[in-house]
């Protein structure tokens, strides 16, 4: 039976594996295994319409090729869209997304895929985990332990300065208060003099949230080390992507003429201006799209969700590509295209259509044809991983080697500032020692001179009471003398009393 146009409906169709390749161009009057998942889809409903139908090559007809249709600049369409508007062909048998440009030109089936956004990159290496003494936690999580830290540390220096009035150098106090503090977070011994009760439950609370996190810490770290390993994908979401294209870090890649769709009207603006100062390489071919992203490329286009059930997947693992699905992108109905004036034809392939729609994953995803998409991370097995220094303890042992510098180098500083506040010292201890042996001298020499001066004045006036002695003893008379008298010259007679 012929269609409502008195005539085969004419389907055009250009190569394009696997939703039409190999023996396709046979179709319908030959006999073909597997032309293709969609090429299927349309011999099913032609066949529950009972038309006569015929498939045009429009890579041989027309020189169209990968070209499902762009509106140009002179407002008209490209490839299959271009063809259907022209009334070059009926139909298309591959679907088409939907746009509301298309929609002026071209009417369209129910949707019998769903596309999303999706990039495809040179599979990345494996991520390193050599950092994984600092990836554990983010960087504010870092800073927020860091405040915390200094912040207890501070109450704890206020309290023992103001509260318990500790003795001793202010600076000595304010070491071992952070310390303290720092021990108890890395769960070492210290010290802890209580005496406050809010210095209770501020250690108490502090204990606590340590706890927690030493233990997500420790679980985390060993996690990253006995995980399987991961694909480091540089990124994941069409934001990420256009930073890297902004400071040129990575470039697209893509068929002619194709253009670039955002996901919202922020990126779309966006995409503009990277189409003007950024680098984008264009092909022709599929091989040369597969060279370039081995190079570095990123292929930029749409596929089938059906195909791609994880956000990263294996591409094809012989030419070592990876498909990164954008979660956050914009998900795209597919239908088959109707040109304008076919109106009538295209809803009757509707009703035939609306048999055929629970089977479609089943027909595409044929052996032989498009299937799921591995993930990524499951190419990687588990494996047993020994912590060596290379690879893992490095960063470690740089962090021992930078901490070992510092303190020599502080030991040196202090060094250096002890002999120079020892010099200072030494100097204000001869200024003041000279000072006091001069004076020390002077008050020497002035009691030497008063005790010169008050013997010479003794001797003075000894010589004088002995010339006057000797000078009375010369004006005495003799006495004569006596043998029967007492020697002593002062005798008392008896007689008197």
């Amino acid at each position: 039976m012929s269609s409502a146009l008195g005539r085969p409906v004419r389907v055009g169709v250009f190569e394009h594996d696997p939703d039409a390749f190999k023996c396709f161009r046979n179709l319908p009057h030959k006999t073909c295994t597997r032309p293709g998942g969609e090429m299927e889809i349309v011999e099913m409903v032609m066949k529950l319409l009972n038309w006569d139908w015929e498939v045009v090559d429009t890579d041989k007809s027309f020189n169209v090729v990968n070209d499902f249709g762009n509106l140009m600049d002179d407002g008209n369409f490209s490839g299959i869209m271009g063809l259907l508007a022209e009334d070059k062909i009926d139909m298309s048998g591959l679907s088409i997304r939907i746009t509301p440009e298309r929609m002026k030109v071209a009417h369209f089936t129910f949707p019998i895929r769903y596309f999303q956004q999706v990039y495809i990159i040179s599979r990345p290496p494996e991520s390193d985990f050599r950092n994984f003494i600092f990836s554990t936690f983010s960087l504010e999580i870092w800073l927020l332990l860091l405040g915390a830290i200094i912040l207890v540390a501070s109450f704890r220096f206020l309290v023992n300065v103001f509260f318990l009035h500790h003795e001793g150098p202010k600076t000595s106090i304010g070491t071992r208060s952070l310390l303290e503090v720092y021990a108890m977070v890395v769960r070492q011994k210290t010290p802890l003099i209580i005496e406050l009760y809010s210095g209770v439950i501020l250690d108490g609370t502090m204990i606590l949230l340590t706890m927690v996190m030493y233990i997500y810490y420790q679980s985390s770290m060993n996690s990253k080390l006995t995980a399987p390993s991961v694909a480091a994908v540089p990124f994941r979401h069409q934001d990420q992507l256009i930073d890297l294209l902004e400071h040129h870090k990575k470039y697209l890649t893509y068929y002619m003429d194709v253009p670039l769709e955002g996901s919202n009207r922020k990126n779309v603006r966006r995409l503009k201006k990277i189409q003007n100062t950024s680098r984008i390489v264009t092909h022709m071919d599929e091989k040369g799209l597969i060279m370039e992203m081995k190079k570095g490329g990123v292929f930029y286009s749409t596929y089938d969700i059906e195909f791609l059930p994880n956000a990263v997947s294996s591409w094809n693992k012989e030419q070592e590509l990876t498909v990164i699905r954008d979660t956050t992108g914009i998900i795209s109905y597919v239908a088959f295209g109707f040109s304008k004036s076919n109106k009538r034809l295209c809803n009757r392939f509707n009703k035939a259509l609306v048999q055929v729609l629970p089977g479609i994953p089943r027909i595409t995803l044929r052996p032989g044809y498009g299937r799921k998409k591995d993930a990524e991370d499951s190419m990687v097995k588990a494996k047993r991983t020994s912590l060596s220094l290379v690879k893992h303890l490095e960063q470690l042992f740089e962090l021992y080697v930078i901490g070992m510098c510092c303190c020599v180098l502080v030991l040196l500083l202090e060094h250096v500032a002890n002999r120079f506040w020892r010099s200072r010292r030494e100097q204000t201890y001869v200024i003041t020692g000279s000072e006091t042996n001069l004076d020390k001298l002077k008050d020497l020499v002035r009691k030497m001179s008063t005790s010169t001066l008050r013997r010479i004045d003794r001797l003075d006036s000894t010589q004088t009471a002995q010339d006057s002695q000797r000078e009375f003893h010369q004006e005495l008379p003799a006495i004569p003398e006596d043998d029967d008298l007492d020697d002593s010259i002062f005798t008392i007679s008896p007689t008197r009393f």
